[in-house]
């Protein structure tokens, strides 16, 4: 198979994206302000470098940036796989890599690329929710509630990945419908496993998974076998339905030889089975792996009982802002109905 890079090479004029790049690095040289000056609101004035980028840097970063523009979010691994495909790196080697993502960073830190575009799952905080009063909290419930949409429907719905990754690049649409995403980290736990089959078992309603995941070894083995027979072995059911990668997913993808996985104990099962070629699930494009999956999600939601329950959760939150209300006014009348000289 035909790598993409080798029939296209980047080129031409500068875009719009490279203008602003060559702006932001204009203004960046004239700043004259010395490295770590703190202005007058208190931040730090950016490090200056000492040279400018080559003009393949620069037009590696714009064409970055009009990718990342068309279907943000995206990973930077992603992005990566777009600028191999066009031609802007020679591979996915791991310093190719590495380097599109220090331009990246450059180009984030410079205000040439939001930061929001590009998103990374991997080094996420974890808080513990803390509030400054009663009253906060309160607001907070009023504002942030929302109906489970899922509890009325007939189906329990759920999207699993083997990278945590793709968790940014699904957001949106996971975030909108309220479907809970799991990420698996490889082959999921036989504790992780076994706790799904319970909750399966103890479900009023079947569980459709809809399964994201590489065209490889163990990509395709754990969607295809692995799961569905630990599941199964542990008492419990479910539906999995792989919705990317699809063998319809791959022409035109940057792939690999299945021989660099040889090592892998499911090697042969996939050879003999599916490809000698491997593609990751970051190739594909972020914005047809969301639509995908909202597709896959809506296909099974009963639309009159969501729009019920939508309704209802309208009626629900006005409740809570009534009960706000008064409870805030009663704190104010408390306040000052105490004795005075």
């Amino acid at each position: 198979m035909t790598h993409p890079h080798e029939n296209a090479a980047p080129g031409g004029n500068p875009s719009a994206a490279q203008n602003t790049i060559q702006s932001a690095e204009h203004r960046q040289a004239n700043n004259s302000a010395p490295r770590g000056t703190v202005h007058p609101d208190g931040a730090k004035a950016p490090a200056r470098r000492g040279r400018g980028k080559s003009e393949k840097s620069l037009a590696l970063i714009a064409a970055a940036r009009e990718s990342a523009e068309r279907v943000q979010p995206i990973t930077v691994r992603g992005i990566a796989y777009k600028l191999f495909a066009t031609g802007h790196v020679a591979s996915m080697s791991r310093n190719e890599v590495a380097r599109v993502s220090r331009l990246l960073t450059d180009a984030r830190e410079q205000g040439i690329i939001p930061w929001a575009w590009l998103v990374d799952e991997s080094r996420g905080a974890e808080r513990v929710n803390t509030w400054s009063s009663p009253e906060e909290i309160i607001s907070a419930a009023v504002q942030g509630y929302r109906r489970d949409y899922w509890a009325d429907q007939p189906e329990w719905v759920e999207v699993w990945s083997e990278k945590g990754t793709v968790r940014g690049v699904l957001r949106p649409v996971l975030d909108a419908l309220g479907v809970t995403f799991r990420v698996m980290h490889g082959f999921g736990s036989a504790t992780a496993i076994n706790d799904i089959a319970a909750e399966t078992r103890r479900a009023d309603k079947p569980l459709t998974i809809f399964y994201t995941g590489d065209w490889d070894p163990s990509g395709l083995f754990m969607s295809e076998s692995d799961l569905p027979g630990r599941i199964s072995r542990y008492g419990g059911s479910c539906r999995i339905e792989r919705i990317a990668l699809t063998a319809e997913d791959l022409p035109g993808l940057p792939s690999f030889e299945a021989a660099t996985k040889a090592r892998d104990p499911r090697h042969h099962w996939f050879t003999s089975r599916y490809d000698q070629r491997c593609f990751e699930l970051d190739a594909m494009d972020p914005g047809v792996l969301r639509a995908r999956v909202e597709s896959a999600i809506k296909g099974l939601i009963d639309v009159n009982l969501w729009n019920r329950a939508v309704e209802v959760e309208a009626a629900e939150v006005e409740s809570m802002r009534q009960f706000h209300a008064a409870w805030s006014n009663s704190r104010q009348d408390a306040k000052y109905s105490g004795w005075r000289p």
